[in-house]
């Protein structure tokens, strides 16, 4: 038994298999049972089915020439059996003119040629013109090669019988008669081999009539062809493949593919439920962020308003005031000014909802990016009592910028570095081409990925912030369509801003 690839037969197709088998052989008569053990009765004999040992095409040499005749030693010795190659050799030589009684009956079968002693005999006489006995002929069927039966019965007509059909199978069926193969398909029969106990060396076959076979199998769902090698089947059987007919096929294919519509109709549908679905929730998730962000943004003007009233009222009297109490008044009139920057820009924010982009930037040509730069990092530092290196290349001038975000950016990735990293803390700006790089890098060093450290609510052990500052940045140098590289030991963050002119 053997199976073929993704069409191999199930178990039921195996059982479904054998039962048309069994019943094939119940309900159909056999066109001819043969014994090849009463007709090939040797296995010299047996030989005589085998097509590899003999020729094609007859040469009428091996009759009619006598060029090595006088090289020959014809003469048998009396102390030695007579070979029937010699007595063939002293029959075309001319030097014997009849053959002993057993000469075609007894083996070897086959002379040297490849055409057996019969068929030389039987081509003798035809090159002799003298035509073979009909009766003779049929008298040692059974000592002639099955090909040259063939030739004989394309010569003299039909001979009839088991042998007129053995001389119609081909090379192929003949190999698998001679392997013993329990099926086997010809152009006209399929031979089925009647099984014996292991002791008899018995080969039998019934042969069942081809369109007694295909009329049969029309009421089942399968159909047979000899198999060849490469050749895909549901099921192989010896030389036989076994398949689905297209009748089978096609009740299969309908209900396969209404089934599958079905199920493509059906998963679609899910796939479209399961996505308006999402559509429809992310918008709400939107709408309830938008209504957060005015609420807050609404609560924080009036107190802000306020905050900046009360500060210009202290300021009025700020020389009356210490000098530590004045560096107070200054840092704290800066977080102010910055709550009131953050309010106007959400306010902007909600009036350009209808951006494309998650940051409403506004960019402005800024004469000195280095005072933006102490403006974030002096306050910070004096915040967290550390120091930072902050480094400006010379060719930082002009550039075109988006101020709040920028200012944003630089406090949130300084303040990051003052809290989970370690002293030195170092700042570096310089400019290449058209773009702006900002390198902010300490001595610490962390396991956290990038897209961990850049997580919404991702929070270090020392934080006690929201855990946004990091996600914010990230998506704010995507929307400036710049770029943002991390390295972790040490850490270092370095943006590439272009310049927005």
């Amino acid at each position: 038994m053997k199976f073929q690839g993704p069409g191999a037969a199930s178990n039921s197709d195996l059982y479904e298999i054998a039962k048309v088998k069994l019943s094939f052989q119940k309900n159909v008569t056999p066109y001819a049972i043969v014994n090849f053990s009463s007709l090939y009765y040797s296995k010299e004999q047996m030989q005589l089915l085998n097509p590899s040992i003999a020729i094609n095409h007859f040469d009428n040499n091996v009759i009619t020439s006598k060029s090595d005749c006088d090289l020959k030693n014809l003469v048998q010795s009396p102390l030695k059996n007579f070979s029937k190659n010699l007595i063939w050799d002293q029959l075309r030589c001319g030097k014997r003119l009849e053959i002993p009684f057993w000469f075609v009956k007894k083996p070897p079968f086959m002379h040297p040629s490849g055409s057996s002693y019969a068929y030389l005999l039987y081509r003798r006489d035809i090159q002799r013109h003298k035509t073979p006995s009909m009766k003779w002929i049929r008298d040692n069927l059974g000592y002639f090669h099955l090909k040259e039966i063939h030739e004989i019965q394309k010569e003299q007509g039909a001979l009839g019988g088991i042998y007129g059909i053995l001389a119609g199978l081909n090379e192929k069926s003949l190999v698998d008669l001679i392997n013993r193969e329990g099926t086997i398909l010809t152009k006209d029969f399929l031979l089925a081999k009647i099984s014996y106990p292991k002791n008899f060396d018995i080969m039998e076959y019934r042969f069942y009539l081809r369109d007694d076979l295909t009329q049969f199998l029309e009421k089942s769902p399968y159909q047979i062809s000899r198999y060849y090698r490469g050749k895909r089947c549901l099921y192989q059987d010896g030389p036989i493949c076994w398949r689905y007919n297209v009748r089978h096929l096609f009740q299969m294919i309908n209900f396969s593919t209404v089934i599958s519509f079905g199920g493509v109709v059906f998963i679609f549908a899910l796939i479209l439920w399961l996505l308006f679905s999402k559509i429809k929730q992310d918008k709400l998730e939107d709408k309830r962020r938008k209504m957060a962000l005015q609420v807050l943004t609404h609560e924080f003007r009036t107190p802000v308003a306020s905050l900046l009233l009360t500060m210009d009222n202290i300021n009025r009297k700020i020389s009356s005031f210490d000098e530590k109490t004045q560096d107070d008044f200054l840092r704290m009139s800066a977080e102010i000014y910055r709550l009131q920057r953050l309010t106007e820009k959400s306010k902007h924010y909600l009036q350009g909802a209808a951006n494309k982009g998650l940051v409403n930037f506004q960019f402005e040509k800024v004469e000195s990016v280095e005072d933006l730069v102490y403006d974030v990092t002096i306050p910070v530092s004096e915040r967290y009592e550390q120091d930072i290196t902050v480094t400006i290349d010379n060719k930082v001038e002009s550039f075109s910028l988006d101020v709040y975000w920028f200012q944003i950016i630089l406090k949130n990735l300084v303040e990051n570095a003052f809290v989970h990293g370690q002293s030195p803390v170092s700042l570096n700006l310089w400019r290449e081409k058209n773009n702006l790089f900002v390198k902010i890098s300490d001595g610490g060093k962390t396991e956290m990925s990038f897209e961990e450290l850049t997580e919404e609510f991702s929070k270090g052990n020392k934080s006690s912030g929201s855990g946004l500052g990091l996600s914010i940045v990230n998506k704010v140098v995507k929307e400036w369509g710049g770029v943002m590289i991390f390295k972790n030991n040490p850490t270092s963050f370095t943006l590439r801003l272009p310049n927005k002119e």
